[in-house]
């Protein structure tokens, strides 16, 4: 049962994205740019994945030990930069394509160390991470359908309704959370 509230609290209720603000100015250009780029989100997958668990791992038994746990974002990049420049240049070279994004996935990772307490709660909000940004795609892009749809560009007008239109979600996620919380508030 705890899964599931954890999974409710990382991917809804307190979205990574719009609680947190992890990547909330670059949601909107990798849904518009890289919607269809099912590689791009396999990359990034298995880089936020498998650096969350080696990262964890070498906090866990190396830098707690030793009392020097304040360096875990240090080697949250350095093991994230090695596979995402790995991984990176497997798909360049099979593809031809590049898949490049460092700050969101960075953030997820050092989110994912700092609220777990075991290996398993890492790789849990993790994937919870990745979902919370994989819902919020569909309403950026529907939004900007809809507000595209007369021919209008995407300028500074468009990314200022966008991010009225962000606010409004983080409000109604906000009242929603509050009331699941505590349910007699309605009555």
């Amino acid at each position: 049962m705890i899964y599931y509230y954890t999974f409710l609290f990382y991917s809804i209720f307190s979205s990574v994205v719009l609680i947190y603000g992890v990547g909330l100015n670059k949601i909107a250009e990798i849904g518009i740019v890289k919607f269809k780029d099912k590689i791009f989100y396999v990359k990034c997958a298995i880089s936020i994945i498998s650096s969350s668990v080696i990262s964890w791992l070498i906090t866990y038994y190396l830098l707690v030990p030793l009392k020097i746990t304040e360096l875990y974002p240090l080697v949250c990049f350095i093991v994230y930069s090695t596979i995402c420049t790995f991984l990176g240049g497997i798909i360049r070279l099979t593809t031809g394509r590049t898949t490049t994004e460092f700050a969101i996935s960075y953030l997820v990772i050092l989110l994912s160390i700092a609220e777990s307490s075991s290996l398993l709660f890492t790789l849990f909000i993790s994937l919870c991470s990745l979902l919370s940004m994989l819902i919020i795609i569909p309403f950026s892009l529907t939004f900007r359908r809809r507000v595209c749809s007369n021919g209008r560009l995407l300028d500074e007008k468009y990314y200022s309704l966008y991010f009225l239109f962000l606010a409004v979600l983080i409000l109604l996620l906000s009242v929603w959370d509050i009331v699941w919380l505590n349910p007699e508030v309605i009555k």
